[in-house]
C-alpha cells in the first residue's frame, strides 16, 4: 500500500503541471475571466435565438458565466499533463459534469431556482445534467487543454508580471464584489431578468 502512495507521489511530481505561482495564477485568473465571459456571450446568443428574445443568462450582473472559466481552468490544472485527446475527453466529461452538477445542485438548494434544465433530455439526471451535455463539456475540454488554454497563457505572458498580477486582482475583486450584490439581489427577489425555473 505504502509503494503505491509513493509510486502515486512520483508520477505527480512528474507531471507537466501548470505554474502556480503568482504570475502564473494571475494568468489562470485572466484566462477564467476570458472564458467566462465567453461562455456568457455564447449563452446569452444561444438562448437569444432559441427564445426569439433577447435574453440575457447567467448569475451575476456582469457579463460573464464563472462556471465556464472555473470549468475550463479545472480542467487545465488537473489535465492538463494528459498527452491523449481521448483520456482528456473522458476526464474532462467527468470532472465538468460534477462541477454542472455542484453548481447547479447548490443553486437551486439556496435559491430555489435552476438556471438550466435538463428535463426532457435523454438519460438526464435531475434535469442538471445529461450525457449530451458531458459530451459537449468533453469536447470543451479537449480543446481546452490543448488550444485554447495554450493560446491565453501565451497571451497573457507577453503582458509581464506586475500587468497580469494588476489586471487579474482587479478581476477576482470584481467577481467577488459581483457575486455578493447577486446573492443579496437574489435573496430580495430583485435579480435582473434571466431564464430561471423556480422549484
Amino acid at each position: 500500500m505504502l509503494e503505491r502512495i509513493v509510486a502515486v507521489i512520483a508520477a505527480l511530481a512528474t507531471m507537466n503541471a501548470p505554474d502556480l505561482t503568482p504570475w502564473g495564477i494571475s494568468i489562470l485568473m485572466l484566462s477564467m475571466t476570458t472564458i467566462s465571459v465567453g461562455g456568457w456571450v455564447w449563452e446569452t446568443v444561444y438562448c437569444s435565438i432559441v427564445e426569439r428574445r433577447p435574453v440575457r443568462r447567467g448569475f451575476l450582473f456582469g457579463p460573464a458565466c464563472p462556471i465556464y472559466g472555473t470549468g475550463a481552468v479545472a480542467v487545465y490544472v488537473l489535465l492538463g499533463h494528459l498527452e491523449s485527446p481521448l483520456a482528456v475527453f473522458v476526464a474532462g466529461s467527468i470532472l465538468a459534469t460534477a462541477i454542472e452538477y455542484a453548481t447547479g445542485h447548490v443553486l437551486e438548494e439556496r435559491f430555489g431556482r435552476r438556471w438550466w434544465d435538463y428535463t426532457g433530455w435523454p438519460l438526464n439526471y435531475r434535469g442538471i445534467v445529461c450525457p449530451i451535455a458531458s459530451a459537449v463539456f468533453g469536447i470543451f475540454s479537449v480543446l481546452v487543454v490543448f488550444v485554447i488554454e495554450p493560446q491565453l497563457i501565451a497571451f497573457f505572458s507577453s503582458w509581464g508580471e506586475f500587468a497580469c498580477e494588476a489586471t487579474a486582482t482587479t478581476c477576482a475583486l470584481t467577481f467577488a464584489a459581483d457575486t455578493a450584490l447577486s446573492v443579496m439581489a437574489q435573496d430580495a427577489g430583485a435579480g435582473r431578468r434571466r431564464i430561471t425555473l423556480r422549484r
